[in-house]
C-alpha cells in the first residue's frame, strides 16, 4: 500500500474539521515546495532616493498660504 493510499484511508475516519486541518497542512506543503519570486531592488539613485526632499523647513503653510502663493504663481506665469 502506498503512502497516499494510506493517508486516504485514514482521511476517511476523520470528522469534517479534522479533515480541513489535514488539507490546510497539505496545501502549506505544497506552497512550502512552490519557488519563491525575487524582490525587485530598486538600484541607488532613483527617484526613491529623494523622498522628503521638498518638505519645508519649520511649520506647514496654511490654506490661505497656499492658495497666495499659488495665485502669485499663476499670475507670473501666464503674464
Amino acid at each position: 500500500m502506498t503512502a497516499a493510499e494510506k493517508l486516504y484511508q485514514l482521511i476517511q475516519t476523520l470528522p469534517e474539521d479534522q479533515i480541513n486541518e489535514v488539507l490546510h497542512f497539505a496545501e502549506f506543503l505544497h506552497r512550502k515546495h512552490l519557488p519563491i519570486p525575487q524582490i525587485q531592488v530598486i538600484p541607488p539613485g532613483t527617484l526613491t532616493g529623494l523622498w522628503g526632499i521638498a518638505k519645508h523647513s519649520g511649520p506647514a503653510p496654511s490654506d490661505q498660504e497656499l492658495q497666495t502663493d499659488y495665485t502669485d504663481y499663476l499670475t507670473q506665469k501666464y503674464q
